[in-house]
């Protein structure tokens, strides 16, 4: 690619980074996260620490549905985050470090991709910002890299498989290693996140279906080696008693229990309309870009975009729309399918965006102006991201009776709780509480402390006594002559 090209994109391209990094690192960089987040981190830093191992996580004293281990997802994830917590230590910037790393290898992936796409049309190669920009214009997808989101890693194990099938379709389909390595990168992703994983079985079928570049029995045969590789990886865990086990309480146990019994969605077609709003902003720029160019070349230009518009728009809407199947539904479920939605639409626009760039004279004043500007921009946000260090973006009062508490509270303690405080899946207090200092909490049995919302109008145990701490939402007592553990 010549050097001219790519010296014209590099504002862009700072522009997209600071958007990219604005929208995640200065939250990233603080204390707090979403509940559920912080529920993988604890469960991770445990199994780092020798609590639990890879095939049984553990999470807290009680675990979650009266199960000894944690199962609420397969444990790779967790695996692999426990590689890096032996390998960087306890601080919490190490899953804030894991996160930025899946930002950073997206913004590579879809890159390559996008170049893939294009392999003889220069210009609309050096445009690889614009599906990066619009992967990560998406709201709930970048709420999930501010948080420490299981489906960020399934999202790079989905863009791997479909990079790894595109690159064969595009030969001549006819590597079967790389099918199977493609299968290979599927099963990472169910082996993250279960079911939902499966959706780059699909790519051999969306692609002939759009193209017509191979034939259905190709698509068939190409379909069953990405369809066999897991099944067959899942058939030898299977042979192994701990593995056996392990997955089953995760599929009857979790899967199957909590798809029957603890809907989420008011509808079926919720998660559809969720969808559509989530993409208003990649819409409006798409609309707002053809309106500027005039519609004579959107006209021109549709027909020869349509077929890889088509392909990645449909991949996406396969890693969303199966979630209509169950009331379980969540927007952040939809984060691996967005990386192929931001390419679909970058496809269709990126003809106008193309020749607006090459009309730009690299020597005038607007464009030495636009560069300065998107140089201070992308300096400015590095500075306010640097000056959230320290500050706490959520749950504030919490995280710093956590702290005080830690302090008092020997690790890997327990702490008795009022019942009407205690909610297996309300993650915040005692998700923090496990992940900085792994103590649990239990209504069921008195142990040396006692910890209740100040509040909360309940009985206090005898023998307990309050703790002379100053914490924000709730007071800690102590009693004399009970086994702390």
């Amino acid at each position: 690619m010549p050097i001219r090209q790519l010296t014209k994109q590099f504002p862009f391209w700072l522009v997209t980074l600071s958007v990219v990094f604005g929208l995640t690192l200065p939250i990233l960089i603080q204390e707090g996260m979403f509940q559920d987040a912080v529920l993988y981190s604890a469960v991770s830093h445990n199994l780092a620490i020798g609590f639990g191992n890879f095939w049984f996580p553990q999470y807290s004293t009680l675990n979650l549905e009266g199960i000894p281990s944690f199962h609420e997802q397969p444990p790779l994830v967790f695996g692999i985050q426990a590689l890096f917590y032996k390998l960087l230590g306890d601080s919490m910037y190490v899953e804030r470090f894991y996160t930025l790393l899946m930002i950073v290898l997206h913004i590579l992936l879809i890159r390559y991709l996008w170049k893939n796409i294009f392999p003889d049309n220069e210009r609309y190669m050096a445009v690889g910002w614009l599906p990066v920009l619009f992967w990560l214009l998406i709201p709930v997808g970048y709420w999930s890299f501010r948080n420490n989101m299981i489906e960020n890693t399934v999202s790079v194990f989905s863009l791997c498989s479909v990079i790894v099938s595109y690159k064969n379709v595009q030969s001549d389909g006819k590597n079967i290693l790389l099918w199977l390595a493609s299968g290979f990168f599927i099963f990472l992703a169910t082996f993250s996140k279960g079911v939902p994983g499966f959706f780059p079985i699909t790519f051999p079928f969306i692609y002939w279906l759009v193209s017509r570049k191979i034939s259905f029995r190709e698509c068939a045969l190409y379909t069953i080696l990405l369809t066999a590789v897991p099944l067959i990886m899942y058939g030898v865990l299977l042979l192994f008693p701990q593995s056996r086990e392990s997955l089953s309480i995760y599929f009857y146990e979790r899967l199957v229990r909590r798809v029957n019994s603890m809907p989420t969605a008011d509808y079926r077609l919720e998660i559809v309309w969720r969808l559509f709003t989530e993409l208003i902003p990649v819409m409006l720029f798409v609309i707002l870009s053809y309106l500027l160019s005039g519609i004579k070349m959107l006209r021109s230009i549709f027909p020869k975009q349509k077929a890889d518009f088509l392909l990645f728009l449909l991949v996406g809407l396969s890693g969303a729309l199966p979630l209509t199947l169950a009331m379980v539904q969540k927007g952040w479920y939809m984060v691996p399918s967005f990386p192929f939605l931001g390419i679909a639409f970058a496809v269709l626009v990126v003809p106008v965006i193309s020749s607006t760039i090459q009309r730009i004279d690299m020597n005038q004043w607007k464009y030495k102006l636009f560069l300065t500007v998107s140089v201070l921009l992308f300096v400015s946000m590095t500075i306010f991201t640097i000056s959230q260090k320290g500050k706490i973006s959520r749950e504030q009062d919490v995280i710093s009776d956590v702290y005080q508490i830690g302090s008092v509270v020997p690790r890997f303690s327990t702490l008795t709780v009022p019942a009407k405080m205690y909610d297996q899946y309300d993650f915040v207090l005692q998700g923090f509480l496990v992940r900085y200092f792994n103590i649990s909490i239990s209504p069921y049995k008195q142990y040396e402390y006692f910890l209740k919302e100040k509040t909360m109008d309940t009985t206090i145990p005898q023998n307990y006594q309050k703790l002379d701490l100053k914490l924000s939402k709730h007071e800690l007592y102590k009693t004399v002559g009970l086994p702390s553990q």
